[in-house]
């Protein structure tokens, strides 16, 4: 018989679980992320719903802060380079020198 003192029981399971992904608040997210990785390390799917719905929370926490202090696209202020959304302009197609073009 051992004189050590049992530990505490569980007080139930956090107040988070039941709760849709996109119900949880951020601080809910990151300890969901946090107990996640203590308890079922390799559970894939529902860390990578968790992760991907935290960083798309604090992305647009991000924008929403940016906006309300006047900088950023949404606040008119700093522009990406290119307003090709597809990266780059490619120049245009050529044929080389002395063949003509033909539609294929």
């Amino acid at each position: 018989m051992t004189t050590e003192p049992r530990a505490a029981p569980s007080a139930g399971p956090p107040r988070w679980t039941g709760k849709p992904v996109r119900g949880l608040t951020a601080a809910e997210l990151a300890e969901a992320l946090e107990y996640l990785e203590r308890h079922r390390p390799d559970d894939d799917v529902l860390g990578r719903a968790l992760a991907g719905e935290f960083a798309r929370r604090t992305a647009a926490a991000e924008f929403a802060r940016r906006a309300a202090a006047g900088r950023g696209p949404a606040a008119g202020g700093p522009r990406p380079a290119s307003p090709d959304l597809d990266g780059p302009r490619r120049p245009p197609l050529t044929s080389p020198p002395g063949r003509p073009r033909t539609s294929q």
